[in-house]
């Protein structure tokens, strides 16, 4: 039944308990994972006394067993990695997968967030200082072709896609969801190159000078970020305290910043700002025309060589069992390549 209907949450929990009751706690896993993607109150529903006390038991069972499985796929992970390298990389190891590590934990630093991977030990500072990062230099100098590319492009409309999705389920999110307000060109999602990199060969000849964050060898994100009059960023926390989020600026009217943390910064064309994400931050345009940066992930400098690698390693295994989990239930029956290690270091 659940098969038929895989966006009813609800179903999930019942489908992953007969599953766990079976012995067959994998594949519970996976259907009770699939059900927090449709809906991630899933796991919340066994802190609600108002729902039925069945429900609140498939519930708690779930977050357990969530809990229980991805942080041990972590550490087979990091075995891995290490088995294969021998490097030394324990503050990955040591690493926290915020939203189903399966013991509590205490950001280290105020202010500071990340809602998906937290590195214990790593410098934090809201905004770094440029003299940190050896490439800016060579990516600013790249200003007016970059910023060429981007105007020839944009004077098509239809190459802006809302940053926000329509069907982001937060409140925090009403007002941009599915609008222009927020808009972007990508060049790069989600590690897949988009049809627009043919109109960019100078910034990318640019970014490849750049600390990109890649997986798989190809750049994570690489979008040009528009944003309209009166539009606001609502504060909110980013996904990892192991990147910097760099910002080009390109096209900055008056009246426009960004906070993060308690520092408000002011975007000035062709001056890089890069910060931390993983700190609340939110920004504003409070002009009369648009405002446009170039965004990308860059690896945080503390990071060693080895622990880059592991961190993607371990962002490659997570997202190759999620992606084989309709295999392991038996609903596909293709073959997904399970990445493997580097062999030395």
């Amino acid at each position: 039944m659940y098969r038929a209907d895989r966006g009813n949450a609800q179903l999930a929990l019942y489908a992953g308990a007969a599953l766990d009751d079976a012995g067959r706690r994998d594949e519970a896993v996976a259907v009770w994972s699939l059900g927090d993607d449709a809906d991630p109150a899933l796991r919340r529903v066994k802190d609600n006394g108002a729902v039925h006390p069945l429900m609140r038991e498939h519930s708690a069972r779930a977050d357990m067993a969530m809990r229980e499985f991805f942080t041990n796929l972590h550490a087979r992970a990091m075995d891995d990695f290490v088995g294969s390298t021998g490097a030394e990389i324990g503050r990955v190891r040591d690493a926290i997968w915020s939203l189903t590590h399966d013991r509590p934990f205490k950001y280290e630093t105020p202010d500071q967030k990340p809602t998906v991977f937290y590195m214990p030990g790593l410098p934090a500072a809201p905004v770094f200082d440029n003299t940190q990062i050896p490439w800016v230099s060579a990516l600013e100098s790249a200003f007016g072709d970059i910023k060429a590319e981007y105007e020839a492009a944009a004077s098509d409309e239809s190459a802006m896609t809302p940053y926000v999705p329509a069907n982001t389920p937060s409140r925090d999110w009403a007002k941009l969801r599915g609008t222009l307000d927020w808009s972007a060109i990508y060049l790069f999602k989600d590690s897949r190159s988009t049809d627009h990199i043919r109109k960019f060969p100078k910034t990318l000849a640019a970014l490849e000078k750049t600390d990109l964050v890649r997986i798989g060898g190809v750049p994570m994100e690489v979008f040009f970020s528009r944003l309209t009059p009166g539009a606001h960023i609502p504060p909110h926390f980013g996904l990892t305290n192991t990147r910097l989020t760099v910002h080009l600026p390109l096209i900055i009217p008056e009246t426009c910043a960004i906070r993060v943390g308690k520092d408000e910064c002011v975007w000035r064309p062709g001056e890089i700002i890069a910060f931390d994400d993983s700190f609340e931050h939110e920004a504003w345009n409070r002009s009369d025309s648009d405002r446009v940066v170039l965004i990308f992930e860059a690896h945080h400098p503390d990071l060693s060589g080895a622990e880059r690698q592991a961190i993607e390693y371990a962002y490659a295994v997570r997202r190759h069992w999620l992606n084989a989990r309709t295999v392991l239930l038996g609903w596909h029956h293709w073959d997904i390549e399970a990445p493997t290690p580097p062999s030395s270091w």
